[in-house]
């Protein structure tokens, strides 16, 4: 468990020095995401929103007419009045004369930056000049339309306003010659199309669009911000009417207008629901008239035929009770409608009203029980006499809701109050620090995830480690020299340790001497080969410039180039390209003091690659490469060979049998670990056991780990100057 603990955390802490090595990315991403979001953020307009507090009265809806005459169901069913009223609110019913008193059908724009249209017209810095892109807005332009008339036919018809000068423009619409046209004139453009400019700010050459547009798309633009929204607790009837725009003197016109337009809308509803109700008791006012003249007549009629004038007193007693309960009845049925609109059916208040109602009709039934008792006779009189007085009461009912209405007509009131108008409008966004926020976030962690991405597809050797993961020791990192490739002085730079000798990368190799020494003191012989697994790596700069250090620490060295098919070290000692060298050593057309180059300054001997020969593979074989190592182990303290690559050719396998050591030179973030094993495998072999690497040409600045992740790392960020 421990173990997993401490994989974690190292897993973290290399993660971590990735992100340090390459923090300038990640800065550098950061301010272009904080600059993206802070652009982001500017880009909107501004939101204004105006609120108004109106109190919403429950009254009772429908007809109030009793319920023998027409019938139930007229009452509220107590859903959700609220989402009634509000599409009631946001229907063109409500809006469309909102959008004819505040003239939202006039439309004129300026005609704005694509993208950053917003911004530049809303502030002053950055300021555009005006010679870029004239035609487009910028801040502190106006215009206001004061009159605008414009016939059905030409609506949506647009009209291209140019500012020519100082309070002068000239307007134009589709292929008509334009109109020259000054504030404060009525122009007409075409027949049916009228305007007039009230004022005019504008640098020549700004560009405006002026059109009317149709009822639908005015309505659809008071429409788009105003929300409705009701107070806690539900059904309380304090509502918020707010609308939210870019012009904040027009949020506070729209939302007042749309109020005083809901609250007419709703008087004039409640008054033609009165007008109806009247009209209705009117129209059956004489149909009730007439059915009470028939009773009184049928009454009348049977009293004559059977002599029978009134009724017996209990029979007179029984039918006042009996009228008397059905009016208590039709009244409980009234209140039940009212109370229904208000309570829920388990409030009290409504329960007992039940109750009582239910008690009246049993009693209503038991005395119409009674009733059938009577003589036949008596009980046809009863029912006649109650036809009558029924009429007579539904005719009093009618005439009195009647005069009810009409005084409720005359003093109608609207149930809509408003308790707060809207005075100003508060600004309300856009978040502008948000975007900005969000971009900075977002910028870091594409950096992020950027350098790990870039590490990712790194397949090559990085630092140490990778190198030691593959069981060869590390003997040295060597900083890669600025221009020893493509420079004017390459020539110059290759032998280093000769001309730069307080050069940082000869420190390293210093360092490379001594750890070679104490390595060679218990090795065979005294040679090292030195071999890379592909060309171009930095193997012959690597073994010339650690002769050199060796030899100018005093010690006798032998350097040969061992590379008899394109070895170039000799141009590092002027010799020519016939001069002879190991080759001609090899198969016997020199001699050793024919081919054996001393250094005049240092005890430093060259051997060269010489002629190149068909077999050089069938040369190292011989044991003539072996006795002049074995004969050269007597005469220097060490000897080192430049062998070719290892994926290249043979030469390095046969060559590493007679060398007391072997290192394998990688390439920073080039050479990668399958080249190492591929190379560890072809060696192993020939019988050749790798003894260590050198890691060439390392650039703290490009490795996934910076100068953090390197145990060299010291040497990687020092700095040397030259005099």
């Amino acid at each position: 468990m421990p173990d997993d603990d401490e994989g974690s955390e190292i897993q973290i802490a290399d993660l971590a020095t990735q992100i340090i090595a390459r923090k300038w990315i990640v800065v550098a991403t950061g301010l272009i995401g904080l600059f993206v979001g802070t652009l982001m953020g500017q880009l909107p307009p501004d939101e204004y929103r105006a609120s108004a507090l109106v109190h919403i009265e429950r009254r009772s809806q429908g007809l109030e007419l009793p319920e023998i005459l027409v019938g139930r169901g007229f009452g509220n069913s107590g859903g959700n009045r609220m989402a009634t009223e509000s599409h009631i609110i946001r229907s063109r019913f409500t809006l469309a004369p909102v959008a004819d008193q505040l003239n939202l059908d006039w439309r004129i724009e300026p005609n704005r930056f694509p993208v950053i249209g917003h911004m530049a017209e809303r502030r002053a810095w950055p300021q555009i000049p005006d010679w870029i892109l004239p035609s487009y807005t910028r801040y502190g332009d106006s215009v206001t339309l004061d009159l605008l008339e414009v016939d059905d036919p030409l609506i949506n018809r647009r009209a291209r306003i140019v500012v020519t000068g100082e309070d002068t423009f000239d307007v134009s619409i589709r292929d008509r010659e334009p109109v020259t046209g000054k504030v404060g004139e009525l122009i007409e453009l075409v027949p049916g199309f009228r305007f007039r400019l009230s004022e005019l700010d504008a640098t020549p050459g700004r560009e405006y669009t002026l059109w009317r547009s149709n009822e639908l798309a005015s309505v659809g633009r008071a429409r788009g911000g105003l929300r409705i929204s009701e107070r806690s607790p539900t059904n309380s009837g304090i509502v918020d009417f707010t609308y939210t725009g870019p012009d904040g003197d027009q949020t506070i016109e729209i939302v007042n207008a749309v109020v005083e337009s809901y609250r007419s809308q709703n008087l004039n509803r409640r008054a033609a629901e009165i007008d109806q109700s009247i009209a209705f008791i009117d129209e059956q006012l004489p149909e009730i008239r007439a059915q009470t003249a028939e009773a009184a007549e049928a009454l009348s009629e049977f009293r004559q035929q059977t002599q029978a004038s009134n009724l017996t007193t209990q029979s007179q007693q029984l039918l006042d009770r009996i009228v008397g309960i059905e009016a208590e009845l039709e009244e409980l049925r009234y209140r039940e409608e009212q109370l229904a609109q208000r309570l829920t059916e388990n409030h009290p208040d409504y329960r007992d009203l039940l109750d009582r109602k239910a008690r009246l009709e049993e009693r209503l039934e038991e005395m119409r029980q009674q009733a059938t008792k009577l003589p036949p006779l008596e009980q046809e009189l009863l029912t006649l006499q109650q036809n009558l007085e029924r009429s007579v009461e539904i005719e009093r009912q009618l005439t009195s809701r009647a005069e009810q209405l009409n005084i409720t007509r005359a003093s109608a009131v609207s149930n809509i109050n408003i308790l707060e108008r809207a005075e100003r409008a508060r600004h309300i966004g856009p978040e502008r620090r948000n975007p900005m926020f969000a971009g900075l976030f977002v910028g870091l962690i594409v950096g992020v995830l950027g350098i790990f991405a870039l590490n990712f597809l790194r397949r090559g050797i990085d630092d140490s480690r990778a190198i030691e993961d593959l069981g060869l020791p590390l003997f040295a990192t060597i900083n890669r020299v600025e221009g020893l490739r493509s420079g004017k002085d390459e020539t110059e730079l290759y032998p280093l340790a000769r001309t730069r000798p307080n050069d940082i990368v000869v420190e390293a190799l210093r360092g490379l001497r001594t750890g070679l020494q104490f390595s060679l003191a218990t090795a065979p012989q005294k040679s090292l080969m030195v071999t890379s697994p592909a060309p171009s790596i930095g193997k012959s700069f690597i073994s010339l410039n650690l002769a050199l250090v060796s030899a100018q620490a005093g010690s006798r060295v032998l350097l040969i180039d061992a590379d008899m098919r394109k070895g170039k070290l000799r141009k590092q000692f002027d010799l020519p390209r016939k001069h002879a060298g190991l080759s001609d050593l090899l198969s016997g057309r020199a001699e050793i003091d024919k081919v054996l180059v001393s250094d005049p300054e240092i005890s430093l001997d060259f051997i060269a690659s010489g002629s190149y020969p068909p077999n050089p593979a069938d040369l190292l074989t011989a044991d003539t490469f072996r006795k002049l190592l074995d004969e050269a182990a007597k005469e220097y303290d060490i000897i080192i060979v430049d062998c070719p690559p290892v994926l290249a050719v043979t030469d390095p396998g046969i060559i590493g049998q007679m060398t007391g050591m072997s290192l394998l030179v990688v390439k920073h973030l080039e050479t990668t670990k399958a080249e190492i094993q591929s190379s560890q495998k072809i060696l192993a072999n020939s019988g050749v056991q790798l003894s260590g690497a050198i890691l060439n040409q390392f650039d703290a600045s490009a490795s996934r780990y910076g100068h953090y992740g390197h145990k060299y790392g010291y040497y990687g960020g020092y700095k040397y100057h030259y005099n």
